[in-house]
């Protein structure tokens, strides 16, 4: 009986033992599986290719560009310094003027008499004015005689002086070479003091003269070259000879006179024209507009890749456009720059970045 029990629970012992052996080992086959198909998910997503160009600045040589006129370099209205009437008018309206060359004269009437009557005036005040001299060393005359015997030589003397002078005024001279632009007289007419007699204008060297914005004005400086296109497409070269202190008030604006060489006169006064004078040049780099974006913050730029493949934002200006593309400033030489892909990537993710295999400069 009592072995019976034995065989029994050795049996019972038995039989569990072998089913925990099969579930156990069902366990672990599940395990395995599980294991296996869990691989390919852990695996790492494959980097994002973007194709990167490496980026080289040019030297941007801009200008700027304003509308503008021809203008005289010099004008002077000669006018009558002494009455009397016009004997003769040699100089012509149109024609080319030296200095010194006479305009127009006056009739010097009694002028000449009146300087004979001074001068013999002078004489007998200095025969008086000696005279005083000598009686007053010997006693003779005071000197407050004397005194009054210089006072009036000197008076004479002047008087002789201020009648040469009106003399020389009744000749019309050109103050310097120029175009004779208007005549006002002619001969018979008579003039006054302060009459005009005509105007003489200097085309050699004409101005090219514009206005530059207050953003500009810094951009540009005295006795640099410059060149003016007049309507018809003539064009002309010249340097910058003033620049305006203080701006328009009515256009906030400051005038810029080019000076253009113009010894035949070809230019004429009042002619329209466009005025280009050169800024500094800068380095810049040219790029195509397809590769710009926005930031989350609104701000233009380009997505670069850095040296650990990492996708960077990079803010830049647009300084103009050309037929290249477009020049922008902010960028530094030897960056990478992404030109295709740039839209599928962000910031801060790391890429992998293949080279154009034909690189453009930029």
């Amino acid at each position: 009986m009592r072995s019976s029990v034995i065989v029994a629970g050795a049996l019972a012992i038995g039989a569990t033992a072998w089913i925990l052996s099969g579930q156990f080992s069902e366990g672990d086959r599940r395990a395995v599986a599980n294991g296996a198909e869990t691989t390919p998910q852990a695996a790492e997503k494959p980097l994002t290719a973007v194709r990167v160009r490496v980026l080289q600045s040019r030297v941007k040589q801009d200008a700027l560009v304003v509308n503008g006129r021809t203008e005289e370099s010099r004008k002077v209205i000669l006018r009558a310094e002494t009455a009397g009437p016009i004997i003769e008018v040699p100089a012509t309206e149109g024609r080319v003027v030296e200095t010194d060359e006479v305009i127009a004269r006056q009739s010097v009437e009694d002028r000449n008499a009146l300087l004979a009557e001074a001068t013999a005036l002078v004489q007998q005040r200095e025969i008086e004015y000696r005279a005083a001299t000598e009686l007053a060393k010997k006693g003779f005359r005071s000197g407050t005689k004397v005194a009054e015997a210089r006072a009036q030589l000197d008076a004479a003397r002047a008087r002789t002086k201020s009648m040469r002078i009106d003399i020389s005024r009744t000749t019309i001279t050109a103050p310097f070479r120029g175009i004779l632009e208007k005549r006002y007289v002619e001969k018979g007419d008579y003039v006054r003091v302060g009459d005009n007699i005509a105007s003489i204008v200097d085309l050699d060297p004409v101005l090219a003269v514009g206005s530059a914005s207050e953003r500009d004005i810094g951009s540009i400086t005295i006795g640099e070259p410059g060149k003016v296109t007049i309507i018809g497409g003539n064009v002309a070269e010249g340097r910058i000879r003033f620049i305006s202190s203080v701006a328009d008030p009515d256009t906030r604006s400051f005038r810029i006179e080019l000076e253009v060489p113009n010894p035949d006169h070809r230019i004429r006064a009042g002619m329209t024209g466009k005025l280009t004078l050169p800024l500094p040049a800068v380095r810049a780099h040219v790029l195509s507009p397809a590769v710009l974006t926005l930031a989350d913050d609104g701000r233009i730029g380009v997505r670069i890749v850095d040296p650990s493949d990492i996708v960077q934002f990079r803010p830049v200006s647009i300084l103009t456009q050309s037929p290249e593309g477009l020049w922008v400033s902010g960028l530094v030489d030897g960056a990478r720059l992404i030109t295709v892909g740039h839209e599928y990537v962000r910031a801060g993710e790391k890429v992998r970045a293949v080279p154009e295999t034909a690189p453009t400069g930029s």
